[in-house]
């Protein structure tokens, strides 16, 4: 697979589709939320992929795999989650920039809420601070651990859009329903 993805586990898929709806709404001015896939693992009632018909960002793709780590309104949430973003699509120059692959994930020890960790596959682990920040961790928590998706292995669940694209969108005459 060369799209860059999230898997959670441990979670409801009533909640974690509530959450991506709301991620597109919260996201909508970006065309990174239209079309959110949502996948179920095949034998598995509470593990997901989660791929993007849009290829979002580096610095998006992070601030996703956050929200839905944090989603508002969801105190009592705790999904084990991943995301894996390629590193020939980052952009800009950065020290973590080693490999194909690297996993963002967020600290079980995190206290601040607004930054993920990056392991590249040297097992170097970086803070990405969504002020801008990046620091260089002596240890890591978590170890690099690529994880080959096979879609065949997986249930489409529903693509999600954001309400306001739906709202936008041209509204058609009433003879043009029949």
């Amino acid at each position: 697979m060369s799209e860059n993805y999230i898997l959670v586990k441990n979670v409801n898929q009533q909640d974690l589709e509530r959450i991506l709806m709301d991620l597109a709404n919260l996201y909508s001015e970006t065309e990174f939320v239209n079309g959110i896939q949502l996948y179920r693992e095949k034998g598995n009632y509470d593990s997901f992929l989660i791929l993007f018909s849009v290829q979002p960002d580096f610095e998006r793709f992070n601030y996703f795999v956050n929200y839905i780590n944090y989603p508002k309104g969801y105190d009592k949430f705790s999904p084990k989650l991943s995301g894996y973003y390629q590193t020939s699509q980052i952009n800009e120059t950065y020290e973590f920039n080693y490999g194909e692959w690297l996993m963002i994930y967020v600290s079980k020890t995190d206290t601040a809420f607004d930054n993920v960790h990056a392991v590249n596959s040297k097992n170097e682990s970086f803070l990405y601070d969504f002020g801008g920040k990046i620091k260089k961790l002596s240890t890591t928590e978590v170890p690099f651990k690529w994880t080959a998706i096979n879609q065949d292995n997986y249930h489409h669940i529903i693509a999600i859009y954001s309400s306001k694209s739906f709202e936008q969108s041209e509204p058609k005459a009433w003879w043009k329903f029949w």
